[in-house]
């Protein structure tokens, strides 16, 4: 008897699988018409999924999304689009339109700061005698934080005097926006303090900020400031402090780790950002040991116009233990020039910060007469260090650097191990200097002048032959290539 039962308990679970797997296995195929599977829905027309019951599924890494949705029973399949609708006018597709797919999930591209919508209609089934659906299904997602508060036109630092950063969320992300083409000054500094911010204008109609004098923007704590147009002309540089972003003078005293360094783990970011006016650091760590795992500066365009040549990025005490800039143009016009790009104190170094590892890179940006005879970087601590990774790539500097950048990006050190050079082009003064390559060992770089269009008056616009076919330099500068599918 109980073999009997022990036995109709193992068939009903493996029957149990069995459908269960049948169910799956038709959700995957798209309820194909054959033996594993016949639909008992027929002669009807279908609908499509409810736009509640579709899911978005980001990848751990953010860099795909995954679009789930419930079998519709007895559909041939379904119409499928997704859609950038930054500009809801004009709707951008992301991958093919109106695919025919046979299942129930898609996977696409998915990018930062974007809104999207999916549409998807489930098809009919002639074997079935199912017809279409009459209507599609739209369902939207967005990868921006959402708004925690929009700033009104006007003076920033005055609306922050009344309207106090919250005390009590600092385990939150808090994004505070500008309106979208908004006008706004900064009479003061704003600080963030220990609360994480997101601080941004609109992706397609950047808010404008025009600093006063005593214009700041600080914190203490993770921040991003996105999709935002600075003009720094007015603050005073002669000013220790003059910076766009310059750490709190009051460090939270909780986040001091090792070697007494102030370590911010959440990103320290500039993004789609225009600035112009720089007139001493783009940022300043106030003379405070300082330490942001993550510096980011992405899609960037920046002119100098320092007059008390000072780092542009200036760690008097601290360091970035991972610094990038990519996608974007930095120049300089006047001859105080900047006497250092990146400027670390130098006893700063990953491993006495409490890191395994740190890095340098830059990637994929223009410079233009930056440092023009001035050393572009500076950090003892970290040069000829295995624990650091230096990358610099796809690269264009024109008249930067006193002809030696390579050689001050590894700190003066040859053979550096953890070192990777790429296609990197370093015209000076009509030529590729021989110091830079002695240090830029990789064969990779272009001995050709990059021909940018117009630099003295901001137009970078590549023309080089060589540059051009790598794709070399900030891209904003290069034709478009076509959409990919």
């Amino acid at each position: 008897m109980k073999s009997k039962q022990l036995f109709l308990r193992e068939t009903g679970a493996a029957l149990l699988v069995a459908m269960t797997l049948v169910s799956f296995s038709a959700c995957i195929d798209g309820y194909k018409d054959d033996w594993t599977f016949s639909s008992d829905v027929r002669g009807v027309t279908l609908e499509s999924p409810k736009s509640e019951e579709i899911a978005f599924k980001p990848s751990p890494d953010g860099g795909t999304l995954k679009v789930e949705w419930p079998v519709v029973h007895g559909a041939g399949g379904y119409q499928f689009s997704l859609y950038i609708v930054d500009d809801p006018e004009h709707p951008k597709a992301v991958g093919e339109e109106n695919e025919i797919v046979d299942g129930c999930s898609v996977e696409r591209k998915l990018i930062d700061d974007t809104n999207y919508k999916v549409v998807i209609k489930t098809m009919g089934n002639s074997e079935y005698n199912n017809k279409d659906a009459t209507s599609s299904t739209e369902a939207t997602f967005t990868t921006l934080i959402p708004t925690y508060a929009t700033i009104p036109e006007g003076d920033i630092a005055e609306w922050f005097a009344n309207n106090p950063i919250p005390n009590d969320k600092t385990d939150e992300e808090l994004a505070y926006v500008l309106k979208a083409n908004g006008n706004y000054t900064l009479s003061a500094p704003i600080d963030f303090g220990k609360q994480k911010v997101t601080f941004r204008g609109d992706k397609l109609g950047h808010a404008n900020i025009t600093y006063g004098i005593n214009g700041r923007i600080c914190t203490t704590a993770g921040l991003k400031i996105k999709f935002i147009d600075f003009d720094c002309s007015a603050v005073d540089g002669a000013s220790s402090t003059a910076s766009l972003l310059l750490f709190s003078d009051t460090p939270d005293e909780n986040i001091k780790g090792e070697g007494d360094y102030y370590i911010i783990n959440d990103p320290v970011v500039i993004q789609s950002c225009e600035i112009k006016g720089i007139q001493r650091h783009l940022i300043y760590d106030n003379k405070k040991k300082y330490c942001p795992a993550i510096l980011l500066i992405n899609d960037c365009l920046v002119k100098l116009e320092t007059t008390q040549e000072q780092a542009v990025i200036f760690f008097n005490q601290g360091f970035a233990n991972d610094m990038t800039v990519q996608n974007s143009t930095f120049w300089h016009n006047g001859t105080k020039n900047n006497n250092y790009f990146l400027q670390y104190n130098n006893s700063g170094r990953p491993t006495r910060a409490g890191f395994v590892k740190g890095s340098v890179n830059y990637l994929n940006s223009t410079f233009y007469h930056v440092c023009y005879n001035k050393q572009w970087g500076s950090y003892n601590g970290f040069a000829g260090q295995t624990c650091v990774n230096w990358n610099m790539k796809q690269n264009i500097f024109l008249e930067s650097g006193k002809g030696e950048v390579a050689r001050r990006f590894l700190g003066g050190r040859t053979g550096q191990v953890t070192a990777s050079f790429g296609q990197n082009t370093y015209w000076y003064n009509g030529e590729v200097p021989a110091e830079e390559l002695k240090y830029d060992i990789s064969g990779t770089h272009f001995e050709t002048d990059p021909q940018l269009k117009d630099p003295a008056k901001g137009d970078f616009t590549v023309l080089g032959t060589e540059q051009l076919a790598a794709r070399t330099g900030d891209p904003r500068w290069l034709p478009e290539l076509p959409e990919e599918e």
